[in-house]
């Protein structure tokens, strides 16, 4: 990594100072603002992702088969009662 001579040495010494000085100039921490916007964007693109699953799954799905029963049962055979709620004797 380090030059075997004293002129590279120093330029690498020198490069290297120069590059840190680059990066913490330039490198500085995101606004909070930024990083919540970039938040709700990723919530946002997961959501449509799962969305769009979803959609393209049900498409797919088979269809079930309905099977239809006759109604008739227990409360064909039931007795009305009237619709005064008063029950005459006979």
């Amino acid at each position: 990594m380090f030059s075997s001579t004293k002129a590279g040495h120093l330029a690498h010494i020198f490069a290297t100072s120069f590059l840190g000085q680059v990066a913490g100039n330039e490198l500085v921490p995101p606004d909070p603002d930024k990083i919540e916007q970039y938040g709700h964007l990723v919530i946002q693109a997961l959501v449509a992702i799962v969305t769009i699953w979803a959609t393209v799954r049900k498409a797919l799905q088979k269809s079930e088969v309905v099977v239809k029963i006759p109604a008739s049962g227990p409360a064909e055979t039931a007795p009305a009662a009237p619709a005064s709620g008063r029950v005459d004797a006979e």
